[in-house]
Order: C-alpha cells, then sequence, then structure tokens
C-alpha cells in the first residue's frame, strides 16, 4: 500500500502528540453496554477518503483520541487526496499527521473537532479473556454496537507486541473501528487488512508522533514509485492460447503530450492518470485488454474486498461493437504477489463474472450474440497498472460465432 503524502496538507512542523491517557488501573465497574456506547460513540467518527476528482474511495471508522486528532487504518487513507470525518449532519476535514503504515495506524489532525479525551489501556494491562464493545460505522452507515473478546495477544520473536486477536469475526467494513473494555477505554482499532480478527493495540498511538516522523523522513528519502516516474516505455506480453501464440505489447510514452496529471501513449492511443485510472483507449494494441475495458479502466481506487461494482457500458474496436455486462469482486488475498523488473510487487485480484452481446459492424451476418464472459485482473496499486489479465469467452453461432483466451502479463517498465 502506497500512501501519496505530498497529496495531503502536511503540517510544516508536526504537532504536538495527541491528547490521550494510558489509564492502567481500570477501576470502577463495568459499564452497561447502553451506557458505555453512550460515553464513547461521541469519539467514533465514519472517516470518507476521496480521490482528486472528489470521488469516494472507501468508508470505515475513526476513532478520536482528544481534542483536534483522530486515529484510523492506513489502509483506509491509501492514494487518498482528501479525507473527511463525519457522523449524522456533522463532517469536519482532516490531514494526514502521522503515518505508520508498518502498523496499520495513522493519526489525523482535524480543525475544530471537540472530543473528549479517552483513557487508554497500556499494553501491559491487556488480558487474554478480557470483555470488548466494538463501536464502528459498519461501510458507512451509523454507529453499531458489537461484543467479542480478547482472543489473544500476538508478539513476534523478540516478544514486541504485533497485533491483537479477537475471538469473533468483525462486521464487513468495520476497518478502523474502536474496541473498548468494560470501563470504556480504549484497547484498540479494527485493522483494516484481512483476516477480520486482528485488531491493532491502542498504546501504540503514543508512538505515532515518533514513528510517523520517521516514516515521513524514509519515503522523503526515497525514489518514486515507478507509476510517478512517467515510464517512456511499458511492456506486456500478450498469449493467445486458442492459437498458442505469443507476441509484444508496447505501449510507447508521447512526452510532447504527457502533462502532470495525463500520461499519453501510442499518440494518444491510451491516455491514463498517474495512480492508473484510464482516460481513454481508441487503438486495441493488447487484444480483448485494450477492446473491451470498463470505463476507467479493468481496476477502480477502492478495492476492498467487501466492494463489488457492477459495469454495463459499450465498446467499438476492430469492426465490432462489444456491449458488457459485467460484476467486480475483489478477491480477498492480502499479500499476493507477481513477478515485474526482476521483483515481486504486490497485487489485488478482481474477478469479471458476467455477459458480453456482439454486432458485427459489417459482412452478411447482422445479427447479435451473447456469450458468458469471465476475466481476472491483478493489479498493481503500487505500479499503477494492471500486472496479469486473463480473460475466456465465446458465444454466438455461425457467422457471428467469436471465442477469446488470452493472457497478457507486465514485462517490465523503462
Amino acid at each position: 500500500m502506497r500512501l501519496q503524502l505530498p497529496l495531503f496538507a502536511l503540517a510544516a512542523a508536526l504537532a504536538a502528540p495527541a491528547t490521550f491517557a494510558q489509564d492502567a488501573r481500570g477501576s470502577g465497574a463495568p459499564l452497561a453496554p447502553d451506557v458505555l456506547f453512550a460515553r464513547v460513540s461521541p469519539s467514533v467518527w465514519v472517516v470518507q477518503p476521496s480521490d482528486a476528482q472528489g470521488k469516494l474511495m472507501a468508508t470505515g471508522s475513526a476513532v478520536a483520541t482528544g481534542p483536534g486528532t483522530a486515529v484510523t487504518s492506513c489502509k483506509l487513507l491509501a492514494r487518498a487526496s482528501a479525507v473527511v470525518l463525519r457522523r449524522d449532519n456533522v463532517s469536519y476535514g482532516a490531514v494526514l499527521e502521522h503515518p505508520d503504515v508498518e502498523r496499520d495506524l495513522c493519526q489525523l489532525r482535524v480543525a475544530n473537532l471537540a472530543s473528549p479525551t479517552l483513557g487508554v489501556v497500556p499494553a501491559g494491562a491487556l488480558q487474554v479473556g478480557m470483555p470488548l464493545y466494538v463501536i464502528g460505522a459498519p461501510r458507512g452507515r451509523e454507529l453499531t454496537l458489537g461484543m467479542s473478546m480478547l482472543g489473544g495477544v500476538r508478539r513476534n520473536a523478540a516478544g514486541a507486541l504485533e497485533s491483537l486477536q479477537l475471538a469473533t469475526p468483525t462486521e464487513a467494513g468495520l476497518a478502523g473501528a474502536g474496541l473498548f473494555d468494560a470501563q470504556g477505554r480504549l484497547v484498540g482499532l479494527v485493522a483494516g487488512s484481512a483476516p477480520a480478527t486482528l485488531a491493532m493495540p491502542a498504546a501504540w498511538i503514543a508512538d505515532l508522533p515518533t514513528r510517523g516522523q520517521r516514516a515521513i523522513e524514509r519515503l522523503a528519502a526515497q525514489p518514486a514509485p515507478a507509476s510517478l516516474q512517467r515510464p517512456n516505455l511499458v511492456e506486456y506480453q500478450l498469449h493467445d492460447r486458442l492459437t498458442n501464440t505469443h507476441r509484444k505489447v508496447i505501449y510507447r510514452a508521447d512526452p510532447a503530450t504527457t502533462t502532470d496529471d495525463r500520461l499519453s501513449f501510442n499518440n494518444g492511443g491510451y491516455v491514463e492518470k498517474p495512480g492508473g485510472e484510464v482516460v481513454s483507449v481508441t487503438t486495441a494494441v493488447a487484444g480483448e485488454f485494450d477492446s473491451v475495458m470498463p470505463p476507467g479502466g479493468w481496476a477502480r481506487p477502492s478495492l476492498q474486498p467487501d466492494a463489488p461494482w457492477a459495469s454495463e457500458y459499450d465498446a467499438t474496436m476492430g469492426g465490432t461493437r462489444v456491449k458488457m455486462d459485467v460484476r467486480a469482486t475483489v478477491v480477498d488475498d492480502d499479500g499476493a504477489t507477481l513477478p515485474v523488473n526482476g521483483r515481486d510487487v504486490k497485487v489485488v485480484k478482481i474477478n469479471y463474472r458476467g455477459y458480453t452481446q456482439r454486432f458485427a459492424n459489417a459482412g452478411a451476418w447482422s445479427g447479435n450474440q451473447y456469450g458468458a464472459y469471465r476475466a481476472s485482473v491483478w493489479f498493481s496499486p503500487e505500479l499503477g497498472r494492471v500486472v496479469r489479465f486473463e480473460v475466456q469467452t465465446r458465444g454466438g453461432a455461425s457467422g457471428g460465432a467469436f471465442q477469446v483466451s488470452e493472457v497478457l502479463e507486465l514485462v517490465s517498465i523503462r
């Protein structure tokens, strides 16, 4: 995952650490669930990251840790240009302040946010079996209250705290939700990656200013990712499995027409934005991959496993008009990689299933034909482009019969 830090209005000098208190005492009788919800829910917000065009990328939850600060899962903020905290009819703009991507914990600075200071359970006070209350906004809806218990405390070989294990999975779409003990103290936050039984300890919040500063310094010292370095040439290999033939597919950059927000290839035949969103395809050089590409491309800014989408669209390439009616589903395969340029890059798999209808624009046949459509896409958020594309479809009869079976693989970016 990559956070585009320059797109956030980061403070020139990092502000003071979040105002929260690590409270090891845990004194007082346990609160009734309704009383606990009423007490701590004002500190839980819906978090809504959006892209440069203002399009919502994902939804999750954030926990306000004190006046002007909130924490959430870094995975919700990946590649975002703006972030809003919302609840009911109230909303606040937020900026990324302290990123700790390694731990999936990010702190936001939220101007004018008035929130009570939360007590935080320190790492030494965590006890397996302690009851936990989960408060968050599943998929951006109203706040809900759920119950679980601490099923385990994961540590690495050196004994350092790695994550919290919940006894039961959380509801889908609860990344960033708060986990509270029976006294209303913050125990942790639901992680943004699978499985849905992991959480980040709230004790890590105290480390955010230091770790966040180091992360920013490391990112500033690194070269820009390949997708942001304006590649001169992108090479794929296309395998037609029906004829068992292979050929190179080249996308050559057009320096004269490439701008800060547009990457043009093959004399304007393929235009995309930095990050992978496709603007237009007027020349198909990669078979089915180009010919029937959905509006915006085969991937979307939000690639959460619980965020499927449907696409109905028309395309005309090579003398044939194509109608597509497909549904895309992100496969929950955290940690998957594919080799590119001699190194493994993380990819997200997207399955497309549905139907295609193809019309011949010339010749004796003038009818239309249908066929089932199956395609799988492996997209790299780091590179901002598809690494592998597999498709198989067939349909029609007589002069309108069609069959496609292809694999497209990214070979190099240079």
